[in-house]
């Protein structure tokens, strides 16, 4: 128990970045099926990519759960609280909320605010991080409607920009 104890902020963070692969899965298995955009077809659609990221990121994560629940000896957490620490959880936490709300607000009004913030707490001014994120996720977006045909989320509103 002591030794769980002691890594207790590791396996919080762990848990934390587990959380990413595990709502990937569960919209592109619900949400996503319902809006028609992992319905199959054209490699299942806007499903296909988040798919193949979550099953690295849990290959990944297993890997060092494993690592972590077999060690040996107490070395000094990879995880030990720093500068980056903070800015690695809040990222983390921020992409969950976006996943969260992407099947209801959908990719063209979740993601330029993600980006956007993304942008902000890696140190850019308030202005060029709304204009990076507003650039970054509109090009991605004409990069997958028209030029590779998927079907992004849509959310509540059914906003499809360049299909």
């Amino acid at each position: 128990m002591r030794r769980f104890r002691d890594q207790a902020f590791d396996w919080t963070v762990w848990a934390l970045f587990a959380a990413v692969p595990a709502v990937i899965f569960w919209q592109s298995a619900t949400s996503l099926e319902e809006q028609g955009a992992a319905s199959g077809g054209a490699m299942e659609n806007a499903a296909f990519y988040p798919r193949i990221v979550a099953a690295i990121m849990t290959a990944l994560l297993a890997w060092h759960v494993v690592r972590l629940a077999l060690a040996r000896s107490r070395k000094a957490s990879p995880f030990a609280r720093g500068v980056g620490t903070r800015l690695a959880l809040v990222a983390a936490g921020m992409f969950v909320g976006y996943l969260l709300a992407l099947p209801y607000a959908g990719y063209h009004l979740a993601t330029p605010i993600l980006s956007a913030l993304l942008f902000r707490i890696l140190g850019m001014r308030p202005l060029p991080a709304v204009a990076g994120g507003l650039v970054l996720s509109f090009g991605l977006a004409f990069v997958f409607e028209s030029l590779l045909n998927v079907i992004l989320p849509v959310g509540i509103f059914d906003l499809a920009l360049f299909s």
